[in-house]
């Protein structure tokens, strides 16, 4: 909305969860940077996380209130007594989940955090699990979709097998997140034990693809209409396969998949769409699709469509008007940037589960320095 050409500021309180930046980032920290820096958020930013060590909580200058909350493996009662013992305090307006690993929980309490006055702009639970590792290569082929070609893999006596059919480099995956391509039986084996011991069986054992990478980051509404999208291509990938440095290209070479992906999932809220787009064959593998928004997501700021400011509006029930059309050629490179606070704030997340940053500045701002 615009009064006198100024935007009416959006008065919320966000929470936002994974904000680990380690070896594979999460996108926690680029989503409420996005939100807090969009020049249009009044209110706080409050990070809830399950380890006290998830770097991103320590970036005061950014983040308002921590709150720890249990894992996703716990029952989700726990997590639901978590959120309304935090929302007495913090008045929480908005929660948005980042990591694939909580989506489906969040999706089954919606509606009962909705009655705490927390909107979660979530999907059918139905929907991620068809999109999820295991279920992907059947969900592409119902609705075709090209996807390279993968198997489950429950042992690794199974590798010699299937790297017959898929040939040497191929891609080894954990179930729920992280991968590693293979160049040979040797390293398969390895990254097969690393993957099984980190994330269980069965991992996915993937042909690899020849091709340019691209992601395309989607939010939806409630009715599985695409509000915006983003698309970038990477041009910068680690051992691991994450982009670290990337240019946002035109989204239309995607219209048609991202359509069929969205509806197909019935899906609403941020999605990332992972691609191999092969120029050769004229063809678009979907490699991932993640129920969240991608960790580069801070670069849509920069593009000027910022797709998870977006998201506090359509949660908040606000209509979404005519966008602009956003900047191609914006790269984004991955940088390491340490923060800094006294040790007690390490102490005081493990003894009492929260932190108020705000608070501590007027308190103690030494203890920040």
């Amino acid at each position: 909305m615009i009064k006198g050409g100024q935007k009416t500021p959006i008065k919320c309180n966000v929470a936002v969860t994974g904000l680990d930046c380690t070896e594979n980032p999460y996108p926690g920290l680029s989503v409420l940077r996005s939100i807090k820096e969009s020049g249009e958020f009044e209110g706080k930013i409050i990070v809830l996380t399950y380890d006290c060590l998830a770097t991103g909580l320590y970036q005061h200058d950014l983040v308002d209130e921590v709150y720890m909350i249990p894992y996703p493996s716990e029952p989700e009662e726990f997590l639901f007594s978590r959120i309304s013992e935090i929302n007495t305090k913090a008045k929480i307006d908005v929660i948005i989940p980042c990591l694939d690993s909580e989506i489906s929980t969040y999706a089954r309490l919606a509606q009962r955090l909705r009655g705490l006055g927390i909107s979660v702009l979530a999907p059918w639970e139905d929907g991620v699990k068809a999109r999820s590792k295991l279920f992907l290569a059947e969900f592409c082929k119902k609705n075709d979709i090209d996807y390279p070609k993968s198997f489950l893999i429950y042992d690794a006596n199974e590798i010699d097998n299937y790297a017959a059919v898929l040939h040497y480099p191929l891609m080894i995956k954990g179930s729920i997140i992280d991968s590693a391509k293979a160049s040979n039986a040797a390293e398969a084996h390895v990254y097969f034990n690393q993957l099984a011991t980190m994330w269980g069986l069965p991992l996915i054992i993937q042909e690899n693809l020849d091709g340019e990478e691209y992601d395309v980051a989607v939010l939806a509404d409630q009715e599985s209409n695409i509000v915006a999208k983003v698309a970038m291509r990477k041009i910068g990938i680690t051992r691991r396969g994450k982009a670290f440095a990337g240019v946002t290209v035109d989204s239309r070479q995607f219209d048609a998949l991202a359509e069929k992906v969205v509806k197909a999932l019935q899906w609403q809220g941020p999605l990332e769409i992972e691609i191999m787009r092969n120029s050769d064959l004229n063809r678009q593998y979907i490699i991932e699709i993640n129920a969240r928004f991608p960790t580069w997501i801070y670069t849509t700021l920069g593009a000027n469509l910022n797709l998870p400011l977006l998201h506090v509006k359509l949660a908040l029930g606000q209509k979404i008007g005519t966008l602009p059309a956003y900047k191609k050629g914006v790269m984004f490179a991955r940088v390491v940037e340490d923060a800094y606070c006294n040790l007690n704030y390490l102490a005081q997340l493990n003894l009492k589960g929260e932190i108020d940053w705000i608070k501590s500045k007027k308190i103690n701002p030494d203890l920040l320095a």
